[in-house]
């Protein structure tokens, strides 16, 4: 891994790589479900799906699909709010108040 000697500091290509290398564990449908709503819930505001995958990989925990494909689901379920969003170039997420 390369480190600046100025700062501590891993250049984001690299941040990448070394993730890939962890051990993500997958979560059941329900810790996925309950950690997507707290997600959403902190934020306070719609959330894209790649700013939803990395407070995943923050966590070092994956969903039991896709992150696209597991939103969609729960989407299509009621239980959290989506549609594709022209102004941040893909899908927003949210919860109702």
């Amino acid at each position: 891994m390369v480190v600046s000697k100025q700062k501590s500091f891993v250049a984001p290509q690299l941040y990448k790589i070394a993730c890939v290398g962890m051990n993500m564990r997958s979560l059941s449908e329900e810790e996925a479900i309950e950690l997507v709503l707290s997600i959403l819930k902190a934020a306070g505001k719609p959330m894209t799906t790649k700013e939803i995958e990395e407070e995943t990989r923050k966590r070092l925990v994956q969903c039991p699909d896709k992150t696209p494909v597991f939103l969609n689901r729960l989407r299509l379920k009621g239980t959290i709010k989506g549609q594709l969003s022209a102004e941040r170039r893909g899908w927003i997420w949210w919860i109702e108040p």
